[in-house]
């Protein structure tokens, strides 16, 4: 006959990680923990962007149009399979949307701007006319506002061309209507 074990198990520890990482984090240097950081966050986009939305970094227009971008590509997909529900929104990626649009006219660069804003327009719509209740319209409103209101105030044949893209580009036809009517001249 086997003799059956009398040790118990090993309980599982209820104590939390975060100190053991912590003591080991104030043993290490500013500059080892500066290499730490950035090695975690170019394997994680979601750790660059939360440092980047923490540290008072000034990116370079060239940088931020890549980022708008990468952002707009973020907030407006979706899961086709999903028609007319309810579907998953990054919420985050819109916020992105609008403070780099925003940033990017305050730094008097409305030229890379505007070509964002119509591609925000039209993808954002696409993704408005599939969703249940077009939940997203009023941040895409709220994103294009400072490109609309830079557009207005350089004005002329360009601001009206323009506002007859992103008409054209709106595929639910209300979204900023009546702004982009009246750079066009029609209310």
């Amino acid at each position: 006959m086997v003799k059956q074990g009398t040790k118990k198990p090993r309980k599982l520890a209820k104590s939390d990680r975060f100190p053991l990482i912590g003591k080991e984090l104030h043993k290490r240097t500013k500059a080892e923990l500066a290499a730490i950081i950035l090695e975690i966050a170019k394997e994680h986009d979601v750790v660059a962007r939360e440092l980047e939305d923490r540290l008072p970094i000034e990116k370079p227009a060239d940088r931020l149009v890549a980022d708008l971008s990468s952002a707009i590509d973020r907030a407006t997909r979706f899961d086709k399979r999903l028609v007319n529900c309810n579907f998953d929104v990054d919420w985050q990626a819109y916020a992105d949307v609008q403070k780099g649009l925003s940033r990017l006219v305050e730094m008097g660069h409305l030229a890379d701007a505007k070509p964002l804003a119509l591609k925000l327009m039209k993808d954002g719509s696409y993704q408005v006319e599939f969703s249940d209740e077009g939940l997203m319209a009023y941040e895409i409103g709220h994103c294009l506002e400072p490109v609309i209101r830079a557009v207005k105030a350089a004005g002329g044949v360009e601001a009206v061309r323009w506002a007859r893209a992103m008409q054209a580009a709106d595929r639910v036809g209300f979204i900023c209507d009546k702004e982009l009517a009246a750079l066009r001249g029609r209310s």
